[in-house]
C-alpha cells in the first residue's frame, strides 16, 4: 500500500494514543496527536475549550491541527474521534494516506472511558451528558459511515498493543512485520485491501495484563 501518512481514526477509548507512538516507532515515523496540538494551541484542556468557547471553536482548532499535520513530514497521526466527520478533514486525511480504523466492542470502549473518567485522567465533553454508556453508542452510529471508509479496520479489544501494531504493519507494509506474535493473530483481511473497503482482524481474548486498556485519546 502506497501512502504518505498513517492516520488513526476511531472513537474515544479505541486506543489511538496508545497504539500511535508504538506504530510510529516501528515504522520510523513521527507521531502526532491532533488533540494535543489543539490543547497546546488553545492553552487549555479540551473540556475547557468546549465550556468557555464552544464546540465550533474547538472544531476550528481541530481543522488547523489536521492541516498542520498533513502538511508536515511523514507521520502516524492520531485524530480526535470527531475529526473525520468534518468534510475538509476527511478529504485531507484520506487523500494519499493509509487510514486505519481502530475499533473495539462497545462494552470495552465504555469500560475504558468510565475508568478513565473515574480516575480523573481525562474529561470528554461529548460524553458529559449521560455518560459514556449513553453517548458512545450514539456517537458510533453517527460516525460509523465515516470510519467504515478507512482502508483497514483493526479491533483493539483486549489485545496487547504490540499485536495491534504488528497487524497494522502487516496490512500497510506486507512482509515487513517483525514479531513473534504474528502467528497468534487471526487475520481475515488481505494485505492490500481495495480502496474504501475496510479490512478487519480479530485476535483471541487475552487477560488484562498488557492489553490495550488505556483510553487516552
Amino acid at each position: 500500500m502506497n501512502f504518505h501518512h498513517v492516520v488513526l481514526v476511531g472513537l474515544s477509548g479505541s486506543g489511538k494514543s496508545t497504539i500511535g507512538p508504538r506504530l510510529a516507532r516501528r515504522l520510523d515515523l513521527l507521531f502526532i496527536d491532533t488533540d494535543k496540538t489543539v490543547v497546546a494551541r488553545a492553552g487549555c484542556p479540551i473540556d475547557e475549550i468546549f465550556a468557555t468557547r464552544g464546540e465550533a471553536t474547538f472544531r476550528a482548532f481541530e481543522r488547523e491541527a489536521v492541516r498542520e499535520a498533513i502538511a508536515g513530514p511523514r507521520s502516524v497521526i492520531a485524530t480526535g474521534g470527531g475529526a473525520p466527520v468534518d468534510p475538509e478533514n476527511f478529504r485531507q486525511l484520506w487523500e494519499g494516506n493509509a487510514v486505519i480504523w481502530l475499533d473495539a466492542p462497545m462494552e470495552v470502549l465504555i469500560s475504558r472511558m468510565e475508568g478513565s473518567q473515574r480516575a480523573g485522567r481525562e474529561k470528554r465533553p461529548l460524553l458529559a451528558n449521560g455518560g459514556a454508556r449513553l453517548r458512545l453508542p450514539a456517537l458510533l452510529e453517527a460516525r460509523a459511515p465515516i470510519y467504515s471508509q478507512a482502508h483497514v479496520r483493526v479491533e483493539t479489544g483486549v489485545v496487547r498493543p504490540e499485536v495491534v501494531v504488528t497487524e497494522i504493519i502487516r496490512q500497510v507494509r506486507p512482509g515487513q512485520t517483525r514479531t513473534r506474535s504474528t502467528s497468534r493473530v487471526n487475520a481475515s483481511a488481505s494485505a492490500s485491501p481495495p480502496a474504501n473497503t475496510p479490512s478487519k482482524y480479530s485476535s483471541p481474548r487475552r487477560g488484562k495484563g498488557g492489553s490495550v486498556g488505556r483510553a487516552h485519546d
